[in-house]
């Protein structure tokens, strides 16, 4: 007899690639912009390790958003994204 646990972790092993939003859900989507113009977005140091641990285990994450900045391109960098 397979258990709803099973059936779950069994679910999870088919996943191959995650895709996500920017803004409002790696960041609070919140801008601030600075004196000179530059903009500020907050990004939770937990969901860069929770990518890091997918990417570990083989599954591929990348980013779409409707808005580029130099801020989500160095983001997309350090966390390896597609």
């Amino acid at each position: 007899m397979v258990t709803n646990n099973q059936k779950t972790l069994n679910l999870a092993k088919s996943i191959k690639l995650l895709l996500v939003d920017v803004d409002g859900v790696l960041s609070d989507g919140k801008l601030y912009f600075g004196n000179n113009g530059e903009e500020f977005k907050s990004f939770n140091i937990k969901d860069g390790l929770g990518i890091k641990l997918l990417q570990r285990n083989g599954i591929e994450v990348g980013i779409i958003t409707g808005r580029s900045s130099k801020i989500v391109l160095k983001g997309r960098k350090i966390l390896e994204l597609i």
